[in-house]
């Protein structure tokens, strides 16, 4: 089992609203917009995922970007998350 170590966090709230600029699927449907990110990564794996979280914390998808700054230029691009919102846990 993997160790994942979180290094950012961020709670979208409704100043973050889904610019459309990525739509996310599973399964078929549109996945809803999700309540926090996270910035993860995992052991000694190369690279950060951007996770995306309902409202119970519970991973609905994941993105995978080379660097933290990667992952959240993908935020920004996503929801305009500024880089000041984040905070460490």
């Amino acid at each position: 089992m993997l160790n994942e170590i979180v290094l950012r966090e961020v709670l979208l709230t409704g100043r973050h609203r889904p610019t459309g600029a990525t739509v996310h699927v599973v399964g078929g449907s549109e996945l809803p917009t999700p309540a926090m990110l996270r910035i993860s990564r995992y052991d000694d794996q190369a690279g950060f995922y951007l996770l995306y979280l309902d409202h119970e914390g519970v991973e609905m998808t994941d993105t995978w970007h080379e660097t933290v700054e990667a992952a959240m230029a993908q935020a920004t691009f996503e929801f305009e998350v500024e880089p000041l919102e984040w905070h460490e846990p």
